[in-house]
């Protein structure tokens, strides 16, 4: 990590390639125009920069410079004094007034004004003029400013860049020149090889072991995201690391607060203190509003009458536990009426609980406007709710300042992690009733921990399951296949009506064609959704996507845009993979590509009558829709499901996968794949996730009795 860098002065002339993250340009420095490679920024074209890095001569491409770190250059040459004051950075300015601030001041020009913008005033000049000098120049001098340029210019993202000034603030600088890997070590996202690369360009004391301590926050933290445990054994980490002095450097980390040891586990400090913080707040909950049992009868009858349902007594008994706990929980698979006791139990709290509110809340968008739809009660993603802060990171609702509920429904609660949920009940200091509702046989949270799991398996609050199923009661196959496959009793031969099992080995198949038909019949294309467990392979993610998107949206020259694997084009189904609360529009939410405007360098993307704007930059968080993966699929139902794997996906099927495919289908299923790859898959059990959540809940509880 030694800084053996070369140093380029001049100017960039033009834009060849740019990407978020990387871009290639033509760049006229003091020794003649030479290709310029490396980190993504808004050049300024009238400005000078020196470029930090080395020459490399690449294979294809030829001689190129490649930068790590890019700072602007104050010149001392007359044009280029003249150039710069005329720019777009001081609006008002033109050629004759920068000759004459140039003649005043002569070669120290910039110096000079960047020092004491107000020695502007020397020279006889407009008011308006005044005016464009001294703005720019306080531009240009702003801290803040100046760190957000280093650190853009440095490789980081705009959003990364943010976020590392939200942390540290004006001491940024500082903390990169003492350890700039606290950029990775303290804050949640950041790639450990960008900022490891923007180390690389610094000299500061200990480098080698502060390198390790991020090493070993970067394995934890990739270990627990691919095994969803929320820790690791010791031994098996001192192994993976595989590190001399992996004691030491442990011992760092842990009193730094990055890294917890707990015997011989091993946690991130985070998902330390989310388990602890969950199972505290949970066992001090109170009980403050309920119903006897007159007024429960009263309700659910009521209830019956105006909606004109029966309920069974699992259902009963689900409303009930609501209104008589503190924490409730309701469990079971599609169709056996959960939403429908939602929207009585919200009826009923409004009727008994006039001056209090509840909130109905949810993982993904999807899932939150179908309860809205459903149940006559605010309806929220828990994102939105907590109000999260996407430059930040952080959720503007925290233990100061709550948010002001009563009682909160949290339904598709199998997709909620420990690290959400434990944000979600720091802000819920007011609420005095908390509703679980989830589907324990679907896949856990995509980060790490098992919250529904571990809060049944306690054996601490009420959990009703309901078993009863309405649709496959109706005849629905789609909920029978998803039951049996639950009970370990699968046969595909009995399904004719609602499945259709095409077998790729034995028969030949067009996956457009019967999309194709299914319009044709009356399915409307948003109807229909095409999933598959990987993205690579023949049949995986990305190919179906290409191959879906030149049948139902070909290029018929309407306005397209490459980027990275796809060509997007306009009417294109289209994917939302990150959140982004200031547009309402969450993970795994599906819109429509409406405009691509070249002018503005946007897309603009409809999701259900919210019209998003993408910068071209912005384009990392979104993919196409025509196939989704599994997961990305949660929280959603679709009329017709198109189910696609195959035996290189085996390593990926489990039971509660193939179920959770299953169950987003409501009218229609396809499966499309190997029978034997279908029957391995329902009986490879998923890999268990290790958490402690389930005994400091019980801990808590063993705690508070002595």
């Amino acid at each position: 990590m030694e800084n053996n860098y070369d140093v380029l002065v001049g100017r960039f002339t033009y834009v060849v390639y740019k990407s978020e993250n990387y871009m290639v340009t033509k760049f006229l420095s003091e020794d003649g125009p030479i290709t310029a490679t490396g980190p993504s920024f808004d050049i300024d074209m009238s400005q000078d920069y020196e470029l930090y890095g080395n020459y490399t001569d690449h294979p294809k491409y030829g001689f190129q410079f490649n930068y790590l770190r890019v700072e602007k250059h104050l010149s001392t040459n007359r044009e280029q004094i003249i150039s710069f004051l005329k720019s777009d950075s001081f609006k008002g300015v033109g050629k004759k007034a920068a000759e004459k601030i140039y003649n005043f001041f002569e070669d120290n020009t910039l110096h000079i004004l960047k020092e004491d913008p107000k020695r502007i005033f020397e020279v006889e000049l407009t008011d308006k003029q005044y005016n464009a000098i001294i703005v720019g120049f306080e531009s240009l001098n702003n801290p803040q400013n100046e760190i957000m340029f280093h650190l853009v210019s440095s490789g980081f993202t705009s959003i990364e860049a943010q976020r590392i000034f939200n942390r540290f603030k004006y001491a940024t600088l500082e903390v990169s020149d003492i350890n700039p890997f606290r950029f990775y070590n303290e804050i949640y996202g950041m790639s450990f090889e960008k900022v490891t690369n923007y180390a690389k360009t610094k000299d500061f004391e200990d480098k080698e072991n502060k390198y390790k301590e991020a090493y070993l926050i970067y394995l934890l933290t990739k270990y627990c995201f691919e095994s969803g445990d929320t820790f690791i054994d010791r031994t098996q980490f001192m192994k993976l690391s595989k590190l001399s002095d992996f004691d030491s450097i442990l011992e760092n980390a842990i009193n730094n607060d990055y890294i917890v040891l707990e015997g011989e586990r091993v946690y991130l400090f985070n998902d330390y203190n989310d388990e602890f913080y969950i199972s505290n707040y949970l066992n001090n909950f109170g009980n403050e509003l309920s119903l006897d049992d007159e007024l429960l009868l009263e309700g659910i009858s009521n209830n019956e009458n105006e909606l004109q349902v029966k309920y069974d007594s699992k259902q009963k008994d689900a409303i009930s536990s609501f209104f008589k706990n503190g924490i409730s929980i309701i469990v079971g698979g599609p169709g056996t009426g959960k939403t429908t006791i939602v929207k009585t139990m919200a009826n009923m709290f409004k009727a008994y609980f006039p001056f209090n509110n509840l909130i109905a809340i949810a993982p993904t968008g999807r899932a939150a406007k179908r309860i809205s739809e459903i149940c006559d009660c605010e309806a929220k993603t828990i994102h939105s709710l907590l109000r999260w802060n996407l430059e930040t990171n952080t959720f503007v609702y925290d233990e100061d300042n709550p948010i002001v509920y009563d009682a909160i429904i949290i339904d598709e609660f199998s997709m909620v992690d420990a690290n959400l949920f434990a944000s979600l009940l720091k802000a819920c200091k007011y609420v005095k009733k908390i509703c679980i509702i989830g589907d324990d046989n679907q896949l856990p949270s995509i980060r790490p921990g098992f919250v529904l799991r571990d809060l049944i398996g306690s054996d601490i609050f009420t959990v009703t399951k309901l078993t009863y199923n309405y649709r496959q009661s109706e005849g629905n196959e789609i909920i029978d296949l998803a039951n049996s496959i639950i009970d370990d009793n699968v046969d595909l031969n009995k399904y004719h009506k609602d499945i259709e099992f095409i077998d790729m080995k034995k028969r030949h198949f067009d996956l457009v064609s019967l999309i194709q038909k299914d319009v044709e019949n009356g399915y409307e294309f948003d109807d229909i959704q095409v999933l598959a467990p990987m993205y690579r392979g023949d049949f995986g993610i990305d190919k179906l996507n290409i191959t879906l998107q030149n049948a139902f949206n070909p290029d018929h020259g309407q306005s397209s845009k490459n980027v990275g694997k796809y060509t997007y084009r306009v009417s294109d189904k289209i994917l939302q993979l990150k959140n982004r609360p200031n547009d309402d529009v969450y993970n795994g939410d599906i819109g429509y590509l409406t405009e691509i405007d070249f002018d503005e360098k946007c897309f603009v993307i409809n999701y259900n009558d919210v019209y998003v704007f993408y910068k071209f930059d912005d384009l990392i968080d979104i993919s196409l829709a025509y196939a989704i993966s599994v997961h990305k699929s949660q929280g959603s139902e679709y009329r017709a499901v198109y189910f696609v794997f195959t035996r290189s996906n085996i390593h990926m099927l489990n039971k509660n996968l193939i179920y959770t495919a299953i169950s987003r289908a409501k009218n229609k299923l396809v499966l499309i794949g190997e029978e034997s790859v279908f029957v391995e898959g329902i009986h490879q059990m998923m890999r268990n996730r290790h958490t402690t959540l389930k005994d400091r809940l019980i801990n808590c509880v063993l705690n508070s009795q002595f």
